[in-house]
């Protein structure tokens, strides 16, 4: 099921930031860019290089989680999820596990 590897998707991603708490800033940048181009591959239908809030939010299987995390990401809440924002929510995660 799409909806399902979507959520594993973003959940592995997400957690792979915690595993790299201690990397040097442009590991964790390229990490957090090249992250963001997998959810692209998948998930931007309209293929113009940005997530929307519809796009994210279908990733989830969960309504409720799909909206706080997506809503996380949109750092500027433009409606729309760049690589920029992302490569900065994901540097939130430096030092903190999941859950923290």
């Amino acid at each position: 099921m799409k909806v399902h590897r979507f959520s594993a998707l973003a959940l592995v991603l997400v957690s792979g930031f915690a595993s790299l708490a201690h990397a040097t800033k442009p590991s964790l940048d390229e990490f957090a860019r090249d992250a963001f181009k997998e959810i692209l591959a998948e998930a931007d239908k309209n293929k113009d290089g940005k997530l929307s809030l519809t796009e994210c939010k279908a990733m989830w299987k969960d309504a409720a989680k799909g909206e706080k995390n997506c809503t996380f990401w949109d750092v500027n809440h433009d409606g729309t999820i760049t690589e920029n924002e992302y490569v900065s929510q994901a540097k939130t995660f430096r030092g903190k596990g999941p859950g923290n």
